[in-house]
């Protein structure tokens, strides 16, 4: 494309000082040099875009498979390319779920607030989507169920009506509410999106679904033996998250030996 641009400028600057050389000299090199930064700067635009897409898409898939710190490098990585409000939007959401995931919900829960409020989401229409339902796991994680249902029927009103497609924020929200049934009914309604799941939240929702398991044992004195052997894949300390501001998920992740702190 620069060395068409580049042919094309050349004849049609012989032409210009073919006609009137005394005139035209420092007008074509000046149009030439404007013509020149034009090319250089769609391209620099080009690599930046190139750089921040794919760095972007690796901290997305090491998210998904769970390697949080390498992710949250790639994608602050992303962040420093980005160049248009969308990409920044992209790059910020995936950031707050690292995050969240790590730990660190009130950080999470502001930059999510922010997204799931500015105007500019509306251009990445996944994260316009996404963002208030994982506001509301911030906040049910937080024990703020008021605001968290809130923010969870937004996420409904911008998904629109009949899109089935899992919700953390939602199973976040029933657990903490101790609706322990309709937890385990909505995993089992979402079962195929969330085989579709990247590993990461797929082990997440064993933590959870046992959870709900064994809340439910105690209460009829039954035994969730079957839901517990779904936490072999998960290691110890890798959802420590879940219980920070949740003393009843604490004790569990505790007791089932899913702490960092009992296996240290």
């Amino acid at each position: 494309m620069s060395a068409v641009v580049g042919m094309v400028t050349g004849s049609m600057g012989a032409v210009w000082l073919a006609w009137k050389p005394e005139e035209r000299t420092m007008a074509w090199v000046q149009t030439a040099l404007l013509l020149a930064i034009f090319i250089a700067f769609i391209g620099y635009k080009s690599w930046r875009f190139r750089k921040w897409a794919a760095l972007c898409e690796r901290g997305a898939a090491l998210l998904d498979a769970g390697d949080l710190g390498a992710a949250q490098r790639a994608l602050e990585d992303a962040d420093g390319y980005a160049l248009r409000p969308p990409e920044r939007v992209l790059t910020r959401f995936h950031l707050a779920l690292c995050a969240l995931f790590q730990g660190h919900v009130d950080p999470a829960h502001a930059v999510l607030l922010a997204l799931s409020r500015g105007w500019r989401t509306k251009e990445v229409p996944d994260v316009y989507v996404r963002a208030p339902d994982m506001l509301a796991a911030c906040l049910a994680l937080q024990g703020d169920l008021v605001e968290a249902r809130q923010w969870l029927e937004e996420a409904h009103r911008r998904r629109g009506p009949g899109a089935a497609s899992f919700s953390l924020g939602e199973l976040l929200i029933l657990c903490r509410e101790e609706r322990h049934g309709a937890t385990v009914r909505l995993l089992d309604d979402r079962r195929e999106a969330i085989e579709k799941s990247g590993v990461l939240i797929r082990n997440q929702l064993r933590v959870i679904r046992a959870f709900s398991w064994d809340a439910l044992a105690m209460e009829t004195g039954g035994t969730p033996d079957e839901e517990l052997k779904g936490l072999e894949p998960v290691r110890p300390g890798e959802f420590n998250y879940l219980g920070a501001q949740w003393p009843r998920m604490e004790a569990f992740l505790r007791a089932r030996g899913l702490s960092e702190k009992e296996a240290a």
